[in-house]
């Protein structure tokens, strides 16, 4: 049987990182996945190459639907399918309510919510497939708890 696949949204660093090498250390092949540093992506896939397995960049910005289907085809490219999709990615930027414009609003409720639902919805099929899938969705305290000049991020 070969070797199952991770992808990981927001890999470039911080949690995504550390997911992402972590998953590798456990046998998993990764699809490393970030939005603007393909050079901190480049470094974790060649990190979690150094546990034996298969990891590639896949660059993306995951707010925008026709970047969220092209980063599963290059996992479904090289892997054949994604059996693991950790939804990590996440922008936060601070800005008060009143102040936000709709622009930054939907962007946050994109990147941070949205992309969640239409990535689960392009790796699902491959999964039901093969009889076996996991979607992880990490969220951060904003999640459960408020935070001043956040309140998009909250609700994402």
């Amino acid at each position: 049987m070969s070797r199952r696949t991770a992808l990981i949204t927001g890999s470039g660093k911080n949690i995504g990182r550390a997911t992402a090498l972590y998953l590798a250390r456990d046998g998993f092949n990764v699809v490393v996945n970030g939005s603007r540093d393909e050079a901190a992506c480049e470094a974790v896939a060649e990190e979690a190459k150094a546990h034996g397995v298969e990891a590639i960049v896949a660059m993306g910005d995951v707010g925008k639907r026709e970047d969220c289907e092209r980063i599963v085809q290059a996992g479904e490219a090289a892997f054949g399918g994604i059996d693991v999709l950790v939804n990590n990615a996440a922008i936060r930027p601070m800005n008060p309510f009143l102040e936000m414009s709709e622009e930054e609003w939907n962007r946050v409720i994109d990147v941070d919510f949205t992309a969640a639902f239409r990535l689960s919805r392009l790796c699902l099929p491959h999964m039901i497939a093969r009889g076996w899938g996991r979607i992880v969705n990490i969220a951060g305290m904003n999640a459960i708890q408020g935070y001043n000049g956040r309140s998009h991020v909250s609700v994402a």
